[in-house]
Protein backbone atom coordinates (compact mmCIF):
# COMPACT_ATOMS: atom_id res chain seq x y z
CA UNK A 1 0.00 0.00 0.00
CA UNK A 2 2.88 2.20 0.71
CA UNK A 3 4.38 1.85 -2.52
CA UNK A 4 1.35 2.70 -4.08
CA UNK A 5 1.03 6.07 -2.36
CA UNK A 6 4.65 7.24 -3.35
CA UNK A 7 3.77 6.11 -7.20
CA UNK A 8 0.51 8.10 -7.10
CA UNK A 9 2.12 10.88 -5.76
CA UNK A 10 5.60 10.98 -7.70
CA UNK A 11 3.21 10.81 -10.72
CA UNK A 12 1.04 13.73 -9.51
CA UNK A 13 3.99 16.05 -8.59
CA UNK A 14 5.06 14.77 -12.72
CA UNK A 15 2.10 15.63 -14.39
CA UNK A 16 1.72 18.83 -12.60
CA UNK A 17 5.32 19.97 -13.30
CA UNK A 18 4.96 19.39 -16.94
CA UNK A 19 2.29 21.99 -17.29
CA UNK A 20 3.37 24.74 -19.60
CA UNK A 21 2.00 27.84 -17.12
CA UNK A 22 1.12 30.11 -20.76
CA UNK A 23 -1.87 27.93 -21.53
CA UNK A 24 -5.18 28.43 -19.38
CA UNK A 25 -5.96 26.49 -16.72
CA UNK A 26 -8.45 23.70 -17.97
CA UNK A 27 -12.06 25.09 -17.07
CA UNK A 28 -13.90 21.71 -14.83
CA UNK A 29 -16.83 24.08 -13.73
CA UNK A 30 -17.11 26.93 -16.42
CA UNK A 31 -20.21 28.61 -14.53
CA UNK A 32 -16.85 29.64 -11.51
CA UNK A 33 -14.56 31.52 -14.15
CA UNK A 34 -17.16 33.21 -16.26
CA UNK A 35 -19.56 36.33 -14.64
CA UNK A 36 -22.62 37.18 -16.62
CA UNK A 37 -21.98 40.42 -18.16
CA UNK A 38 -24.03 42.81 -17.51
CA UNK A 39 -25.01 46.27 -19.24
CA UNK A 40 -25.66 49.42 -16.97
CA UNK A 41 -28.98 49.92 -18.80
CA UNK A 42 -30.02 45.89 -18.90
CA UNK A 43 -33.07 44.50 -16.88
CA UNK A 44 -33.13 41.72 -15.15
CA UNK A 45 -34.73 38.76 -16.59
CA UNK A 46 -35.96 37.08 -13.40
CA UNK A 47 -37.13 40.01 -12.40
CA UNK A 48 -39.45 42.53 -14.72
CA UNK A 49 -38.66 46.29 -14.07
CA UNK A 50 -35.87 46.10 -12.25
CA UNK A 51 -32.19 46.87 -13.56
CA UNK A 52 -29.55 43.81 -13.98
CA UNK A 53 -26.25 45.89 -12.21
CA UNK A 54 -26.72 45.56 -8.65
CA UNK A 55 -25.74 48.79 -6.49
CA UNK A 56 -22.54 48.47 -4.16
CA UNK A 57 -23.02 48.30 -0.82
CA UNK A 58 -24.11 51.01 1.21
CA UNK A 59 -21.61 53.64 2.81
CA UNK A 60 -18.70 52.13 0.10
CA UNK A 61 -16.76 54.57 -1.46
CA UNK A 62 -14.30 53.65 -4.86
CA UNK A 63 -10.87 54.03 -3.76
CA UNK A 64 -9.03 57.13 -5.52
CA UNK A 65 -12.31 58.74 -5.47
CA UNK A 66 -13.86 62.30 -5.17
CA UNK A 67 -17.38 61.97 -4.75
CA UNK A 68 -18.72 65.18 -6.91
CA UNK A 69 -21.59 67.39 -5.09
CA UNK A 70 -24.92 66.25 -5.90
CA UNK A 71 -26.39 69.74 -7.48
CA UNK A 72 -29.68 68.74 -8.34
CA UNK A 73 -29.54 71.60 -11.71
CA UNK A 74 -27.06 74.10 -13.41
CA UNK A 75 -28.25 77.01 -11.05
CA UNK A 76 -26.94 75.14 -7.79
CA UNK A 77 -23.44 74.57 -10.08
CA UNK A 78 -23.07 78.01 -10.32
CA UNK A 79 -20.84 78.54 -7.07
CA UNK A 80 -18.95 75.70 -8.24
CA UNK A 81 -15.20 77.64 -8.05
CA UNK A 82 -12.30 76.41 -10.55
CA UNK A 83 -9.69 75.64 -8.82
CA UNK A 84 -7.44 75.56 -11.73
CA UNK A 85 -8.30 78.95 -13.28
CA UNK A 86 -6.12 81.10 -11.91
CA UNK A 87 -2.52 79.44 -13.16
CA UNK A 88 -0.40 80.75 -14.68
CA UNK A 89 3.06 80.79 -17.11
CA UNK A 90 3.62 77.51 -18.19
CA UNK A 91 1.25 75.42 -15.86
CA UNK A 92 -1.13 77.14 -17.11
CA UNK A 93 0.11 76.61 -20.68
CA UNK A 94 0.16 73.09 -19.76
CA UNK A 95 -3.16 72.76 -18.45
CA UNK A 96 -4.56 74.70 -21.39
CA UNK A 97 -2.57 72.05 -23.39
CA UNK A 98 -4.51 69.46 -21.67
CA UNK A 99 -8.24 70.63 -22.06
CA UNK A 100 -7.48 70.62 -25.78
CA UNK A 101 -6.86 67.28 -26.13
CA UNK A 102 -9.61 66.31 -24.27
CA UNK A 103 -11.91 68.34 -26.06
CA UNK A 104 -10.91 66.99 -29.36
CA UNK A 105 -11.01 63.34 -28.27
CA UNK A 106 -14.37 63.86 -26.20
CA UNK A 107 -16.46 66.95 -27.75
CA UNK A 108 -15.44 68.11 -31.19
CA UNK A 109 -17.05 65.57 -32.79
CA UNK A 110 -20.03 67.15 -31.94
CA UNK A 111 -19.70 70.45 -31.17
CA UNK A 112 -16.56 70.88 -33.72
CA UNK A 113 -13.09 71.79 -33.39
CA UNK A 114 -13.76 75.98 -32.63
CA UNK A 115 -16.86 75.13 -30.56
CA UNK A 116 -19.37 76.33 -33.08
CA UNK A 117 -21.75 73.29 -32.95
CA UNK A 118 -20.62 71.97 -36.11
CA UNK A 119 -18.50 68.23 -35.49
CA UNK A 120 -18.40 65.47 -37.84
CA UNK A 121 -21.48 63.84 -36.10
CA UNK A 122 -23.82 66.60 -36.39
CA UNK A 123 -25.68 65.79 -39.67
CA UNK A 124 -26.29 62.03 -38.43
CA UNK A 125 -28.02 64.14 -35.20
CA UNK A 126 -31.66 64.90 -35.18
CA UNK A 127 -31.09 67.55 -32.38
CA UNK A 128 -28.24 69.47 -32.93
CA UNK A 129 -25.49 69.99 -30.49
CA UNK A 130 -25.67 74.13 -29.36
CA UNK A 131 -22.91 76.17 -30.40
CA UNK A 132 -20.61 77.03 -27.33
CA UNK A 133 -20.13 80.69 -28.95
CA UNK A 134 -23.71 81.63 -28.02
CA UNK A 135 -24.18 84.58 -25.35
CA UNK A 136 -26.49 81.77 -23.19
CA UNK A 137 -23.63 79.38 -22.94
CA UNK A 138 -20.93 82.63 -22.55
CA UNK A 139 -23.03 84.06 -19.68
CA UNK A 140 -22.51 80.44 -17.59
CA UNK A 141 -20.06 80.37 -15.07
CA UNK A 142 -17.52 77.93 -15.30
CA UNK A 143 -19.07 76.17 -12.16
CA UNK A 144 -21.99 75.23 -14.82
CA UNK A 145 -19.99 74.20 -17.67
CA UNK A 146 -17.82 71.93 -15.28
CA UNK A 147 -21.65 70.28 -13.84
CA UNK A 148 -22.29 70.07 -17.85
CA UNK A 149 -19.56 68.24 -18.68
CA UNK A 150 -19.88 66.08 -15.78
CA UNK A 151 -23.14 64.91 -15.25
CA UNK A 152 -24.25 66.05 -18.40
CA UNK A 153 -27.95 67.27 -19.68
CA UNK A 154 -30.55 66.51 -22.33
CA UNK A 155 -29.27 64.46 -24.79
CA UNK A 156 -25.63 65.42 -24.19
CA UNK A 157 -24.35 62.49 -21.32
CA UNK A 158 -21.91 63.00 -18.67
CA UNK A 159 -18.25 62.26 -18.97
CA UNK A 160 -17.74 61.72 -15.43
CA UNK A 161 -16.17 57.54 -16.62
CA UNK A 162 -15.03 58.90 -19.82
CA UNK A 163 -12.88 62.15 -18.18
CA UNK A 164 -12.55 60.98 -14.55
CA UNK A 165 -9.92 63.26 -13.11
CA UNK A 166 -11.59 66.31 -12.08
CA UNK A 167 -8.70 68.37 -12.78
CA UNK A 168 -8.85 67.27 -16.66
CA UNK A 169 -12.65 68.52 -16.25
CA UNK A 170 -11.82 71.45 -15.55
CA UNK A 171 -9.42 71.41 -17.86
CA UNK A 172 -11.87 71.13 -20.60
CA UNK A 173 -14.04 74.30 -18.85
CA UNK A 174 -10.72 76.55 -19.36
CA UNK A 175 -10.03 75.56 -22.86
CA UNK A 176 -13.69 76.05 -23.84
CA UNK A 177 -13.11 79.62 -22.23
CA UNK A 178 -10.13 79.94 -24.42
CA UNK A 179 -12.17 79.41 -27.19
CA UNK A 180 -14.95 81.53 -26.49
CA UNK A 181 -12.15 84.61 -25.62
CA UNK A 182 -10.66 83.88 -29.37
CA UNK A 183 -13.38 83.16 -30.98
CA UNK A 184 -16.42 85.78 -32.34
CA UNK A 185 -20.31 84.93 -31.67
CA UNK A 186 -22.30 83.09 -34.32
CA UNK A 187 -19.60 83.04 -36.25
CA UNK A 188 -21.14 81.69 -40.14
CA UNK A 189 -17.80 81.42 -42.02
CA UNK A 190 -16.08 79.02 -43.64
CA UNK A 191 -15.48 78.14 -39.84
CA UNK A 192 -19.19 76.87 -39.27
CA UNK A 193 -19.18 74.29 -42.00
CA UNK A 194 -16.25 71.86 -41.34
Amino acid sequence: MLVFRITVLILAITVSSCTDKRQPNIELIQDMMKDPGVKAQDYDSDNAGKRANMLPPQGTIPMNWEPYPNFQNDEQAKENKNPVADLKNQQARDLLAKGQRKYQTYCAVCHGPQGYGNGTVVEKMLVKPPSLMTEKIRSWTDGQIFHLVTKGRGLMGGYESQIPSPEDRWAVVNFVRHLQKNQKENNTSSESKQ
